[in-house]
């Protein structure tokens, strides 16, 4: 039937169906999240299987490796088979802030090397699946590839205040917040990208 093989095209990858580690090692009890570690991954920042470059790196260039010169970061965690999602690794505005509206319409003319289209602004769930449980609060992204301070705005609107819309106040909290859409905030950009061997498209 059309309707069973749409949703056996649907399902997800076996690969990517465990949620990820939190990144948290140090356990405080018997059964917390730092002695069980339970998750996807090898340790925060290492596959347990490798990447299509044929290395064990979470976080590679587009190239499949640390150099960088785009700045673009892909996350071989959300890796499907087929497609990963890949960030733009530095805050936008380079130079201080923009609204909600600004945020979402630079994204999506944002242009980087060859990767002139897709971009968008990050939703919250993608923000959250970079935190790394294991730093300090204000650290949650702030770790390489990434390195990032400050306040992002996220793509997604609080549902009880439609003028608002939830952030990331990367700070001295573990908290996400919402704000007015008029604020402003920081941004990150992703994309997702296609995987053809080890070509990025």
């Amino acid at each position: 039937m059309i309707g069973d093989s749409y949703i056996k095209a649907s399902a997800p990858s076996l690969t990517t169906a465990t949620l990820m580690k939190t990144g948290q090692t140090t356990s405080y009890r018997t059964g917390d999240d730092g002695n069980l570690q339970a998750g996807r991954l090898t340790n925060f920042s290492t596959l347990a299987a490798k990447n299509p470059f044929g290395n064990t790196n979470r976080f590679t260039d587009e190239l499949g490796g640390s150099t960088y010169t785009n700045n673009i970061v892909i996350d071989w965690s959300t890796y499907n088979g087929s497609n990963v999602l890949g960030w733009y690794r530095l805050r936008r505005p380079a130079v201080g802030s923009y609204t909600w509206n600004q945020a979402i319409d630079n994204s999506l003319i944002f242009t980087i090397g060859t990767f002139t289209s897709g971009w968008k602004l990050a939703n919250i769930m993608e923000y959250a699946s970079l935190f790394n449980w294991a730093n300090t609060p204000a650290n949650k992204i702030n770790y390489a590839p990434f390195s990032l301070v400050g306040d992002f705005w996220s793509s997604t609107t609080d549902a009880n205040n439609t003028a608002n819309a939830f952030y990331l106040p990367n700070s001295s909290t573990l908290h996400i917040f919402t704000t007015g859409k008029t604020a402003g905030v920081n941004a990150l950009f992703n994309r997702i990208f296609t995987v053809t061997g080890t070509t990025l498209t």
